[in-house]
């Protein structure tokens, strides 16, 4: 029951969480055919990165801080690409009345 106690304070369950999340979003980004599956695992990523970082910096860094700072800039990208993300996707929903990847030639060069 001690293992309990000490589990918050272990760097090795925010790594294990982190890379399960970016191994979840890689493999959403490989696999999905929709712009917003996509998006999705793009959001699921980008949170990996951020556990990541708070994580390392909290355990490892002199001034965790600095660690906080960038996962809250980490945060600001992800909202930012995901508006930037959706509206593209409403976009190419309007021009091409789907948003599988698949059916999407008409942007090929």
């Amino acid at each position: 029951m001690e293992f309990l106690h000490t589990l918050p304070n272990n760097l090795i369950v925010y790594v294990v969480v982190a890379h399960l999340l970016f191994g979840i979003g890689l493999h959403g980004m490989m696999f999905r055919r929709t712009l917003i599956g996509i998006l999705i695992s793009l959001e699921l990523l980008i949170q990996g990165v951020g556990i990541n970082v708070m994580a390392f910096g909290t355990f490892l860094h002199v001034d965790p801080l600095a660690a906080r700072v960038m996962t809250l800039f980490l945060l600001g990208i992800g909202a930012a690409e995901a508006a930037l993300f959706l509206g593209i996707a409403v976009a190419v929903f309007r021009n091409n009345q789907t948003i599988s990847i698949n059916k999407l030639t008409d942007l090929r060069g």
